[in-house]
């Protein structure tokens, strides 16, 4: 299934709402915080029974880590906005509880929504070997995006809900309007959100 998104909406959302100087709006968090989130992942139907994964965000990417990758991909297209991800330090990630990891986010946004904040996490998915060895059509879906939509609940925690494309394939289609293409049918949903 295609999904087809302008900037603004999902994974350059992030990247081109870069806040300039010191300024910090609601919902925009600082580089250094650390957050933890549970969830409950839903495979798309026929797939595995839901589980229960944590997002661990050790820190958020910069406004210049955000327009370098931005012009990484407007400019270069997707191979070069890969390459760029690929020499980056693994700031977050996601783990199936009882696992140990699932894969590391390179790049992590934060931006202020109308009802709270949204965060956006990129990365270059690992391939596996298996992948590689056989060249099979997974192979050229290079890239893992997650998204949360949170809220403030009473207790002051955030909650909401989320995406994950666990396999994608970036498009430029035209200037600022990019085509995420997921290797599955739909991504897969991350229910219950919650802050830890």
């Amino acid at each position: 299934m295609r999904i087809k998104l302008i900037a603004l909406l999902c994974l350059l959302s992030c990247l081109s709402l870069a806040v300039p100087g010191a300024a910090t709006a609601k919902g925009e968090k600082k580089d250094s915080g650390k957050e933890n989130f549970s969830a409950l992942a839903v495979l798309p139907a026929g797939a595995r029974s839901p589980s229960n994964v944590t997002i661990n965000i050790e820190s958020y990417s910069s406004a210049q880590d955000a327009q370098r990758l931005q012009a990484a991909l407007v400019d270069g297209g997707p191979d070069t906005l890969l390459k760029a991800l690929e020499k980056m330090k693994p700031i977050g990630r996601i783990e199936r509880e009882g696992t140990v990891g699932f894969y590391n986010f390179k790049f992590i946004r934060s931006v202020p929504t109308p009802t709270g904040r949204r965060i956006i996490a990129v990365t270059d998915r690992p391939v596996g070997f298996l992948e590689e060895y056989f060249d099979t059509r997974s192979n050229d879906y290079k890239f893992g995006i997650l998204q949360l939509d949170l809220q403030d609940d009473q207790k002051g925690k955030e909650k909401g809900e989320g995406s994950l494309i666990y396999a994608a394939r970036i498009k430029v289609l035209d200037g600022d309007k990019f085509e995420i293409e997921n290797l599955g049918i739909d991504p897969i949903r991350l229910l219950g959100v919650h802050q830890l």
